[in-house]
């Protein structure tokens, strides 16, 4: 079997690695990793302490086999897309998967079953996601815009009349949270309306966007329902990511800087409005701004993962050695107060840098789609996973008020990591050079 083939379509006939090649390569350094990170635990924690490897066997089994298997078969439909983008998202999910093996998120007697098969449904997402984008096949669904768009809203009616209060947020029976689901959705909603009225949105009048008052007042009917109702589930983190998202999308659309200024502007001038209207968000801004008025409350969270990360210092106090137990919800919304205890400085910055990798790749494949719409539909996913990594960060470190949103692909959290993996699935088809 060769383990190099000859391309027609790189310069000067340059060698490539096959796809096989490719798959074992891969292989051999997702195995690595676990087995380094599984023996790393164990070596500082009592085997008591940890829980034991056949407890969570599951998810790492998957990932181990499971990215190759994926990488082959994007082969086998002859995928000539960013190994960059497919990488960075393999690299943070196993980063994910160690962290949370190390706090014992997949132990027997904690886990739940759907806990333990959330990385497999990943992973199916993940291949959904590519069949979706790839060799152009989305630009066929453009029209489940609308679609889309009534089962976002659906969504959060269905949060709204059968949601229960826990931690802070709305769940339905189970725990369960679909509102990670609305992310996507809407960004396929406002691709598909966007690129048919990017001249009206493009409009300017003295340097500044002025688009039809008619299409303006439609736009922003259309959106005030799903943000109003995710202002009344009180959940300020995707009220955040869906603004955002939007005033990304606006520039990308138009290619008008002034919608992120009067976007910057109009969310300084609703982070103000919202704490004076919201009790709820009035508080996540008094815990942001003065944690030591209730340092044993509900300051408490902030102030103990501050420690951790600072405990850390640059190289960290190493895997299985520090107490992220301390943090509550750690593996959840604090998990990069872990990763900062255990890992660094230095560890932490790797982890980004990976992210930015993942960001700036899926950028540059929307930049290189050829319709207005398969190129707003991969910059708004981009964005929607770009904004809700700075929103999580910012949030432990104390930059922003934290909004109870999740870390991407690392957060312990089934529908988050489900629908991330399709979102990323996504943009890998999206990167396919036809």
């Amino acid at each position: 079997m060769k383990l190099f083939r000859k391309s027609s379509e790189t310069p000067e006939g340059a060698a490539v690695f096959s796809p096989v090649y490719t798959a074992v390569c891969l292989f051999a350094v997702t195995l690595l990793t676990v087995v380094f990170a599984s023996l790393s635990v164990l070596s500082v924690k009592p085997v008591a302490d940890v829980a034991p490897w056949q407890e969570q066997f599951v998810p790492f089994f998957f990932y181990v086999f499971g990215f190759p298997l994926l990488l082959v078969g994007m082969h086998l439909c002859n995928w000539k897309g960013d190994p960059g983008l497919f990488g960075s998202v393999a690299l943070i999910s196993g980063i994910g998967l160690a962290v949370q093996y190390r706090m014992g998120s997949f132990a027997a007697g904690i886990a739940k079953p759907a806990a333990l098969i959330a990385f497999p449904c990943g992973l199916a997402a993940f291949a959904v996601g590519f069949l979706l984008t790839a060799k152009g096949r989305v630009a066929k669904l453009a029209f489940l815009g609308w679609p889309a768009y009534a089962l976002a809203v659906g969504g959060l009616s269905v949060m709204l009349l059968m949601g229960r209060k826990f931690r802070g947020g709305m769940y339905l029976p189970g725990n369960m949270n679909p509102t990670e689901i609305v992310k996507p959705l809407l960004v396929w909603f406002l691709a598909f309306y966007l690129a048919k009225r990017g001249k009206a949105f493009a409009e300017t009048q003295v340097g500044i966007p002025a688009p039809p008052l008619r299409t303006l007042a439609a736009l922003a009917a259309f959106w005030s329902v799903p943000i109003l109702a995710s202002i009344l589930l009180h959940d300020l983190g995707l009220t955040a990511l869906l603004n955002a998202v939007l005033i990304i999308m606006l520039f990308a659309v138009t290619r008008k800087g002034g919608y992120l200024v009067l976007g910057v502007g109009a969310v300084v001038v609703a982070g103000y409005a919202v704490q004076l209207l919201s009790a709820h968000a009035r508080a996540r801004f008094d815990v942001w701004l003065h944690p030591f008025r209730d340092p044993t409350g509900k300051g408490w969270q902030v102030l103990q993962a501050l420690s951790a990360m600072f405990s850390g210092g640059l190289w960290g106090a190493g895997l299985g050695s520090g107490l992220p137990e301390a943090v509550p919800i750690v593996t959840s919304d604090f998990v990069y107060a872990a990763m900062a205890e255990e890992l660094g400085i230095v560890g932490c910055a790797c982890v980004l840098i990976a992210y930015l990798v993942l960001f700036s790749r899926g950028f540059k494949a929307a930049g290189a789609l050829p319709s207005p719409f398969e190129q707003l539909l991969c910059a708004g996913l981009t964005a929607s996973l770009a904004v809700q990594t700075l929103l999580n960060i910012a949030g432990v470190t104390k930059a922003l008020p934290m909004t109870g949103i999740t870390l991407p692909f690392i957060s312990h959290g089934g529908s988050s990591l489900i629908t991330s993996l399709w979102i990323a699935g996504m943009l890998v088809g999206f990167s396919d050079r036809r």
